[in-house]
C-alpha cells in the first residue's frame, strides 16, 4: 500500500470519528443548557417538520433514482446497438443481441483478427493500397476502440448495480425518521421535557444520516468505473 493510499484510508477512518465526537460534545452541552427551557410544542413542531421534509425528500429521491437507472440502461442499450452495428460492418458477423459470446469475442480479439485477415487478403490482391504495418496498426486501433466501448458498458452495468444495491439502505434511512417522528407525535404530550429533547435529537440525527446515505449513493451513481 502506497503512503498516499495509507494516508487516505487513515483520513477516512479518523474524520468520521472526529465529527462524531464533536457532535456528541455539542449535543451534551446543549442538553445541559437547553433541555430545561425546551417545551413540548417545540418537539411537536420539529416532529411535524421532519415528517413533511423527509417525506418530500423521499419521494424526490425515489423519482431521481428511477430516472437515473432508466437513463443508464438506455445509454447501455444504445452503446450495445452501436457495437453490434460496428461489428457487423467490419466483419459481417451478426449477433442477435448483446450476449456473453460477443464480449468474449471482443476480449480474445476474434473480431479484430478476422477484420485484419479480411483486409490483408484485399491488400494481397492489390485491392487495398495499405501496407501490412498500416493494417496491423488499424487492427490495434479497432481493438482498442472495441475494448474501450466494452469497458464503458461494463462500468455502466456496475454503476446500475451499485445504485440498486444502495436503494434499500437509502430508503430505509429516509423512512426511519418519518416513522419515528410519527410515533413520537402521538406520545409527545405524555413524555417529559428531557425525553422530548432527546428524541428530537435522535430524529434529527437519523434524518442527517439518511440524507448522507442518499448523497453518497447519488455521488457514486455519477462515477462509472472501467476495467
Amino acid at each position: 500500500m502506497s503512503k498516499i493510499a495509507w494516508l487516505r484510508k487513515r483520513i477516512q477512518l479518523v474524520v468520521p470519528l472526529i465529527i462524531f465526537i464533536m457532535i456528541a460534545v455539542i449535543w451534551f452541552n446543549y442538553y445541559n443548557l437547553g433541555f430545561s427551557h425546551f417545551n413540548k410544542s417545540n418537539a411537536v413542531s420539529i416532529f411535524g417538520s421532519v415528517i413533511q421534509g423527509m417525506s418530500a425528500l423521499l419521494s424526490v429521491a425515489i423519482a431521481v433514482i428511477i430516472f437515473r437507472i432508466q437513463s443508464l440502461e438506455n445509454r447501455n442499450q444504445s452503446l450495445e446497438q452501436s457495437i453490434l452495428n460496428h461489428v457487423y460492418a467490419i466483419v459481417g458477423w451478426s449477433y442477435a443481441e448483446w450476449d456473453v459470446s460477443l464480449e468474449k469475442d471482443i476480449r480474445n480479439k476474434s473480431i479484430t483478427n478476422r477484420y485484419y485477415q479480411n483486409r490483408l487478403k484485399l491488400q494481397q490482391q492489390g485491392l487495398l493500397p495499405w501496407t501490412k504495418e498500416e493494417l496491423e496498426e488499424d487492427r490495434d486501433r479497432t481493438q482498442k476502440r472495441l475494448k474501450g466501448s466494452l469497458s464503458k458498458h461494463d462500468g455502466t452495468k456496475r454503476t446500475i448495480q451499485k445504485i440498486r444495491n444502495g436503494i434499500f439502505s437509502s430508503v430505509v434511512f429516509l423512512m426511519m425518521p418519518i416513522l419515528f417522528s410519527f410515533l413520537l407525535l402521538m406520545v409527545s404530550d405524555a413524555l417529559d421535557v428531557s425525553y422530548n429533547f432527546v428524541f428530537v435529537s435522535i430524529v434529527v440525527l437519523m434524518s442527517a444520516i439518511g440524507i448522507a446515505f442518499l448523497v453518497k449513493m447519488v455521488l457514486e451513481s455519477t462515477v462509472q468505473t472501467e476495467e
